[in-house]
């Protein structure tokens, strides 16, 4: 019978006849016995006893590398480089303005303006200000605080007021809005003379009457607001008609 099984099924028959024995084996007791080791301390092996010596430095003292210093390695007459201290850095003063604070996680700078020369520099908090002596020793988001030869300056963050723009150009009267008035303290536009035709300079009150023309009043807020209000509506409406324009051009066209 067991020849007439195929390898397939002789290898599953010997399977089940090996767990069926174990089966029997262990309803007999197979393994009942089995449990840890008895603790015993003389099957330990011992730990092996490590001894520390004391060892003196082996760096030595600094009198040692005095030679490093006198013959760098990395200098092509093997002789140290002199250094010029500049006096005149360290003296310099602080003649800047605070013109910009960055404060960030990771980050706290302020960028300051030379009022000299108007030159902007950077300066991290705790660096030095390049070309100068003074460190940067507190920064907040309004102003910062310098420290160097004469103490502590402290720099509040410039506003702009308005001063030191250029006048605004004069608009002649075109029909939309009126004609613009200068601001106070402009000089009054060039205007050609009626019998040459040639320009006509009246940078002062005084000229321009001589001249015979008419001095210009100074403006208000409220009236450089009108203007600007009066401006954007005109703009508005040209636009508004170059749009009913092109629609009206492409109705045409689609007809």
């Amino acid at each position: 019978m067991v020849s007439a099984l195929r390898p397939a099924g002789a290898l599953l028959a010997a399977i089940a006849a090996w767990g069926l024995c174990l089966a029997v084996l262990a309803v007999l007791g197979l393994g009942g016995r089995v449990g840890p080791h008895p603790a015993d301390g003389a099957l330990t092996p011992a730990l092996p006893v490590v001894t520390l010596d004391a060892v003196g430095s082996r760096v030595g003292a600094a009198s040692d590398y005095l030679e490093v210093g006198n013959r760098p390695l990395f200098g092509r007459d093997r002789r140290p480089a002199p250094m010029n201290a500049d006096a005149g850095d360290a003296a310099a003063p602080l003649e800047v303005n605070l013109t910009s604070v960055l404060i960030t996680a990771g980050l706290k700078l302020a960028i300051v303006q030379n009022t000299s020369d108007g030159a902007s520099r950077r300066v991290r908090l705790g660096d030095v200000l390049e070309g100068t002596a003074w460190r940067l020793v507190q920064l907040e988001p309004r102003r910062a605080v310098f420290e160097g030869p004469e103490g502590q300056r402290e720099l509040a963050l410039r506003v702009f007021d308005g001063a030191g723009g250029q006048s605004p150009t004069a608009q002649a009267g075109s029909g939309v809005g009126g004609p613009v008035s200068m601001p106070s303290g402009a000089t009054a536009p060039n205007k050609p003379d009626a019998a040459t035709g040639a320009a006509v300079a009246t940078d002062t009150p005084g000229q321009g009457a001589a001249l015979g023309i008419p001095a210009v009043a100074p403006v208000t807020p409220d009236e450089q607001v009108e203007a600007i209000r009066r401006r954007i509506e005109a703009r508005r409406a040209m636009r508004a008609a170059e749009a009913a324009a092109e629609q009206a051009a492409s109705e045409k066209a689609n007809r």
